[in-house]
């Protein structure tokens, strides 16, 4: 496996810039108690007031799904969190194509995804949904537990969506060779069909997301500057 400890220059970078939108509801929880007053005891992730979807949570997603594509392709996949892996790949110098586009705990990386917010705020409606806790052996209400409300967004929301793409040669055709770029080209497809799931309630099919239109530009190092190489519609 190749080092991919290269970020000591840039010499290559993409950036892809367009539309998600939520095909079902979409709820990204904050975590831990609701916020003091709240009616809702899971309330959507918010910004500036306006719901939100954290560049951490659709990295996350990105990450799982090539991880499934790798390990499809026999190629093998460590848990990001196994510190001892990472130190083995970090001292041999050779780490895996999913560790050289997320990182790990020793490697930075070489991707970066933006939170996503609205485009339009004021059109960006949320619902209230009620629930109620199964007891996962007795199959019946989990005693000591009622119902609770969870908030989601509506379906057809617009959002922005920004991914750079550091030394990785993707677009406009992935470097011969270089595994991580035809993952990275394979997930941006099945980021349009059949789309991407984030946040809660995903077995219910809630978090389904689709990226519908993106451009993107590749800029490259010449004479120590980087300057636009070439640029294009993602889907056409």
């Amino acid at each position: 496996m190749p080092d991919y400890r290269d970020f000591d220059s840039l010499n290559v970078l993409t950036i892809i810039e367009g539309t998600l939108v939520n095909e079902s509801p979409l709820r990204i929880g904050v975590g831990g108690e609701p916020p003091l007053g709240s009616s809702v005891d899971m309330v959507m992730y918010r910004v500036n007031g306006s719901p939100c979807i954290p560049g951490s949570s659709l990295k996350g997603a990105l990450r799982s799904l090539a991880e499934s594509l790798a390990k499809s392709k026999g190629i093998a996949v460590h848990d990001p969190w196994d510190d001892d892996a990472a130190k083995k790949e970090e001292e041999g110098g050779d780490f895996c194509a999913i560790c050289g586009i997320f990182g790990n705990t020793r490697l930075s990386s070489h991707v970066r995804i933006y939170d996503s917010t609205p485009k339009d705020p004021r059109e960006t409606k949320t619902f209230y949904k009620y629930g109620i806790a199964i007891d996962r052996d007795f199959g019946s209400v989990r005693s000591g537990l009622g119902p609770f409300v969870e908030e989601f967004v509506e379906p057809g929301v617009k959002w922005h969506f920004r991914m750079d793409i550091l030394n990785i040669e993707v677009l406009p055709e992935p470097k011969e060779g270089d595994l991580r770029a035809s993952i990275i080209k394979e997930l941006l497809k099945m980021m349009r069909e059949p789309g991407l799931q984030v946040g809660a309630r995903k077995s219910v099919g809630a978090g389904l997301i689709k990226l519908k239109e993106a451009k993107w530009r590749t800029y490259r190092l010449e004479n120590g500057r980087l300057k636009l190489s070439c640029e294009g519609a993602l889907y056409e």
